[in-house]
């Protein structure tokens, strides 16, 4: 028989069997540690998360309180305004073809996009390329001249709009203004309509109502101002709008209640005259010849 080089261990050897169980503790103290310190890192991060959820609530709730709302523009300029309120981007204004008359409201329209979507039209070049989109014509020419210079992404937008209004808009609208509003007569329009082209001029003039009030009575015509003779005086501007459109209404009515009435008939009277009777011949005188 071959001799064996080596001795296989007894499992139940009683010092082997100690060993093992001391390096099994050893071995479970550790791993109960181990989990004992992730519990504990477990709980502090739940913490501090609970923690941090607490926080960003508290300062969302103050965000909301100090929040303000949607602002409008200054001048020209497109202003913050809240992320919660969704923004239309598809308002388009009418098309401007050049004609000054009509500059200052395609302005007036652009401008109120702008507050509708300021977000959207915060940067420079989306406002001008909003402007562009809308000229025709001749203000699409100039615009395609001018950009062609001035590239629309290094142009600043009152930059542009100066241009554009020095090009489009009236050069002196207010002297313009006033010298209309002095020279506007109502004629035979109607009060209401007269009143609309006065408002127009008056608020392009910049006059105050002490002066307004004036020049509107002066504009009325003679009807009107003999109606208002039997009223009492006004004492503002608004407070003669209102007679002078009170005394417009009237007359109006009581010209068509007199248009209404059927015109007088007149009936020529006859004058039937008794028929002579025919003479009865019995009773004539007889004219009796004498004899020769």
């Amino acid at each position: 028989m071959t001799e064996r080089t080596g001795q296989t261990p007894d499992p139940a050897d009683p010092e082997d069997l100690r060993q093992t169980v001391s390096q099994q503790g050893i071995f479970l103290e550790l791993l109960y540690s181990a989990i004992t310190r992730i519990t504990t890192v477990q709980e502090d991060l739940i913490s501090r998360i609970k923690n941090a959820t607490q926080t960003i609530a508290k300062l969302t709730e103050l965000h909301d309180r100090s929040a303000p709302g949607p602002t409008t523009i200054s001048g020209n300029k497109a202003t913050s305004a809240s992320p919660l309120i969704p923004e239309n981007v598809r308002l388009q204004p009418e098309p401007f073809f050049g004609d000054v008359a009509a500059c200052g409201g395609f302005l007036l329209q652009c401008d109120l996009i702008f507050q509708q979507a300021p977000r959207y039209y915060q940067v420079d070049h989306a406002r001008i390329s909003l402007i562009v989109n809308s000229l025709r014509s001749k203000a699409l020419q100039w615009a395609q001249a001018f950009l062609a210079s001035h590239p629309i992404t290094h142009l600043p937008f009152e930059r542009f709009l100066g241009e554009f209004r020095l090009v489009f808009d009236k050069p002196r609208k207010q002297e313009e203004a006033i010298r209309r509003l002095l020279s506007l007569k109502q004629g035979n329009r109607p009060v209401s309509e007269h009143l609309i082209n006065f408002r127009i001029f008056a608020v392009e003039a910049g006059w105050p109502d002490p002066a307004l009030k004036g020049i509107f009575y002066q504009s009325l015509n003679e009807r009107i101002k003999d109606h208002l003779c039997t009223q009492p005086e006004a004492d503002t501007f608004e407070e003669l709008v209102k007679a002078a459109l009170r005394s417009d209404i009237r007359l109006r009515e009581r010209q068509a209640e007199q248009k209404s009435k059927p015109p007088p008939s007149f009936v020529n009277p006859v004058c039937h005259l008794p028929l002579a009777a025919p003479a009865n011949p019995a009773s004539l005188p007889v004219k009796l010849e004498e004899p020769m």
